[in-house]
């Protein structure tokens, strides 16, 4: 769901000039915001690639999830008591960002009013869908080794003839599982020779769907 869908881009340039809508141009590496930093913005990125990471005093890194193109982020916060953000927002790729300040969602503005309650509705879908999304993850996480988290993501991830095409580097998925990469690399090999999965690259064919169902 996009944050402007069912919006003529008239409107939608209106309403950006209502709410005071920035656009920023950022590096990879970059950081959108940092955790600690006081929440008070919507995110939109336009283009590039941008990761919410969680960063622990000990160097690890947790990937919570990987941002697209036309993907709302720091929407957790809008509707939250939440005085602080508890994780950071880092550009992988560069691109566009869209700040949009909180207060255009709370009120209406006599230029824009008519299309806020549609993108009211849009921003409920995308946190419905986000919650999902964090179910999922909960479901993955809750996972006791790397092998049953490798079966369960590849099974939720994979189009019709057992193909799962990898968004994220091999370091990037290993803090998304929460794992080391050297125990992800291994295995994925092992896997590979027990006949549940073939990788090659940034893709995993499935080769025993009910092995993979097994381990879970």
């Amino acid at each position: 769901m996009n944050l402007f869908s069912d919006i003529e881009q008239a409107e939608i340039d209106k309403m950006l000039r209502c709410s005071r809508a920035v656009k920023k141009k950022l590096s990879a590496g970059e950081y959108i915001f940092r955790q600690g930093e006081t929440p008070q913005m919507i995110f939109l990125l336009q283009s590039g690639e941008a990761a919410l990471v969680k960063d622990f005093a000990s160097g690890k890194r947790n990937l919570l999830y990987t941002v697209k193109p036309n993907d709302v982020f720091g929407e957790a916060f809008l509707f939250s008591n939440q005085s602080h953000y508890w994780y950071d927002a880092v550009m992988v790729k560069a691109g566009e960002v869209l700040q949009i300040p909180w207060k255009f969602f709370y009120g209406f503005c006599e230029n824009a009013c008519g299309h806020h309650q549609m993108i009211t509705r849009n921003m409920l879908e995308i946190l419905a869908g986000r919650n999902f999304t964090i179910t999922k993850k909960l479901h993955l996480l809750s996972s006791t080794s790397i092998k049953e988290k490798l079966a369960i993501y590849f099974l939720e991830n994979a189009d019709a003839k057992g193909r799962v095409v990898l968004s994220m580097n091999r370091e990037m998925f290993a803090d998304f599982l929460g794992v080391a990469r050297p125990s992800l690399s291994r295995e994925l090999m092992n896997m590979q020779k027990d006949g549940l999965i073939e990788v090659d690259r940034d893709t995993v064919q499935i080769r025993d769907r009910e092995g993979l169902e097994d381990l879970y």
